[in-house]
């Protein structure tokens, strides 16, 4: 029950697209861009997604966007454009049922938009151009951005789909202005894996752009797949059945499945928050590339963990142990199974892991990447007290 993650929830499982985890964290980092440049009016942001409705993270990239106006849609079936916003309703009726692009009602276009297909070939835009080819329209799309939209249009990119590597030194000059050298896009939330290569992201940071890297804004999914993973492990066979498997019969959830989700859910949303914060911070202070900066701060947070998995004397001091560990694991599954059954059942390995990454990671969030012996021991002091 242990053995792998996002599974049904008839066995147990916590799907990650079902309940959105990786997005919440992708939505945290946007959000948090919004808070700090003061943007409190959503519906003046104009979006361009890359990854649709048929997908884990652009279905629920959809349901969780608020008021942003999406003026462009692009999905392994072709592209979605419209400069007044693509019809909202519309991209949810996709989002809920799984759907790509192709199954957009065009009848809900306004008299800017259009639909252009991977198989489409000669079509007339709106604007009169012709498009010869579907999918070498919807290959380029990204980097046809300033043919395709006025000038300082689009306000937020996120690419939650798309080959890797798709913008490098090559091609990042596509998304520059010919004439002042800034980035077409003033915020990038970077949701699909390795979509901007780390060179790409420097010469955008330059240009002005804020961009957040993937491997800071898409951990939810991870941090959703470790806590079903403790959950699998701290109940015995009748207390996992009872509290964390769907009746195959009549559907029915557990209450306590339906409330550790939610837990789950709003770790991943303070954990990213405690992320982006740090980060924004960080460069306030250093000035450094929120792309070396994600890089420093992941490292300082693992190589931290791995001193401490390895620490015998903090692991020993039983008091202060339980006193991390109550606050590193969910407070749900604390009720249900008690410190003492966790510590039973769970393997030590696991719970070593845990007591470390919670250490490493709340020290790194409070007190920055610098972890000397001296403000370290300062830190688990004030803990002890």
């Amino acid at each position: 029950k242990a053995f792998f993650t996002g599974k049904s929830p008839t066995i147990g499982g916590i799907p990650h697209d079902e309940y959105g985890m990786t997005t919440l964290s992708v939505r945290a980092f946007t959000e948090g861009v919004y808070s700090k440049l003061n943007i409190n009016d959503w519906s003046l942001i104009t979006k361009l997604q890359m990854g649709g409705g048929d997908g884990d993270l652009g279905s629920n990239e959809i349901k969780l966007s608020g008021d942003e106006k999406y003026v462009g849609l692009v999905d392994g079936f072709g592209c979605i454009v419209d400069e007044d916003g693509i019809d909202k309703q519309e991209l949810l009726r996709l989002a809920n049922n799984r759907f790509g692009n192709n199954k957009f009602d065009k009848s809900k276009l306004g008299p800017k938009g259009y639909v252009i297909l991977v198989d489409d070939k000669d079509v007339t835009l709106p604007n009169g151009k012709i498009i010869h080819s579907g999918i070498q329209f919807r290959n380029q799309f990204h980097l046809k951005l300033q043919e395709i939209y006025p000038p300082d249009f689009i306000k937020l990119w996120t690419p939650c789909g798309g080959r890797p590597n798709s913008i490098d030194v090559t091609t990042v000059h596509s998304l520059l202005d010919p004439k002042t050298g800034k980035s077409i896009i003033p915020i990038i939330i970077e949701g699909a894996n390795l979509f901007i290569t780390q060179a790409a992201k420097y010469i955008l940071e330059g240009a002005g752009a804020i961009v957040f890297k993937d491997a800071s804004a898409n951990k939810g999914g991870v941090t959703s797949s470790s806590l079903e993973v403790l959950a699998a492990l701290s109940f015995d066979d009748d207390g996992f059945s009872k509290n964390m498997c769907m009746d195959p019969e009549t559907k029915a959830l557990p209450a306590f499945y339906q409330q550790y989700v939610k837990e789950v859910q709003s770790i991943i949303v303070k954990n990213a928050r405690n992320e982006f914060n740090m980060l924004w911070k960080l460069k306030d202070e250093n000035k450094k590339s929120f792309a070396d900066l994600s890089d420093e701060l992941s490292v300082a947070i693992n190589k931290l963990g791995d001193e401490l998995s390895s620490s015998k004397e903090l692991w020993e001091d039983t008091e202060f142990r339980n006193i991390v560990l109550k606050d590193a694991l969910p407070s749900l599954l604390l009720n249900e199974v008690g410190l003492d059954g966790i510590l039973k059942r769970v393997p030590e390995a696991y719970l070593r892991a845990i007591f470390a990454t919670k250490l490493a990671s709340e020290f790194v969030y409070t007190r920055g990447i610098d972890a000397n012996p001296a403000k370290f021991l300062e830190f688990v002091s004030s803990l002890k007290k």
